[in-house]
């Protein structure tokens, strides 16, 4: 099935975090739809919702199952994602996809080895590569490694997430708005390629700044607090951070 949770992670996960609330969100990064399938998908809120759902189903089983039944049931997901394209030429391909995702999660769910569900913040979903994760702002994380990291080494404290992040409008600079582990928020503006930190300072609430939100996490271990967090994978391969769809 394509990338989330990770949503995220994910991607889909980089589509690319994911949660159920408020506008729904199919298990990958609609930013970067390009096939058909994931075209139709995003642009039905139904079919996205059943993406996301049926992700964490699958995930949920690939938690409690070992060898030759984990084989099978990776076997029979795939045969299953692949048998969606059958919907394109259908009168209805969006009604034909939904019938696809409907069945396939009661069948799922009604396995006997299904461990129920449990809380969404406890299953991971795939990560996705900093290259194409998140929504909003995050869709440039690649390009906001180095001026992420120019801010980290300004901080007293160690950098916690970033809330929101913006072109200055110089095209050589990005202005951020980071959290340190205090719960201190900061206003940085570094240079593209974290050569310099041009501004560092404690956030004025009076300040007009961009909403947080997507939120940026950083570290291996994904923020507790927080529902359908998407992990973000570096260049190589290792854990960047968690893109989350608001503050939490």
């Amino acid at each position: 099935m394509p990338r989330m949770i990770r949503c995220l992670l994910a991607a889909a996960p980089l589509a690319l975090a994911c949660t159920l609330a408020l506008a729904a969100t199919p298990s990958f990064v609609c930013g970067k739809a390009k096939t058909w399938l994931e075209k139709t998908i995003c642009g039905s809120e139904r079919l996205s919702s059943l993406d996301l759902q049926l992700a964490v189903v699958y995930a949920r089983l690939l938690k409690v199952t070992k060898d030759e039944d984990r084989r099978a049931l990776e076997a029979t997901q795939r045969e299953w994602s692949a048998s969606r394209q059958a919907c394109k030429p259908d009168l209805d391909p969006v009604a034909c996809l939904e019938e696809r995702y409907t069945h396939r999660i009661a069948a799922l769910e009604s396995r006997p080895d299904y461990p129920g569900d449990a809380p969404l913040k406890d299953v991971q979903l795939p990560p996705q590569s900093v290259a194409v994760a998140g929504r909003g702002w995050t869709r440039d994380l690649s390009k906001l490694q180095r001026p992420i990291r120019a801010c980290r080494e300004e901080m007293p404290a160690p950098l916690a997430k970033v809330l929101a992040a913006w072109p200055t409008g110089d095209e050589e600079s990005y202005g951020m708005r980071v959290v340190d582990l205090n719960g201190q928020e900061w206003v940085c503006i570094a240079h593209q390629h974290g050569h310099k930190v041009f501004r560092f300072d404690k956030r004025d609430p009076a300040e007009a700044l961009p909403d947080a939100g997507p939120v940026f996490h950083i570290g291996p271990k994904a923020p507790p607090a927080c529902r359908g967090a998407v992990q973000v994978l570096d260049v190589n391969g290792k854990t960047a951070g968690w893109v989350t769809e608001a503050d939490c």
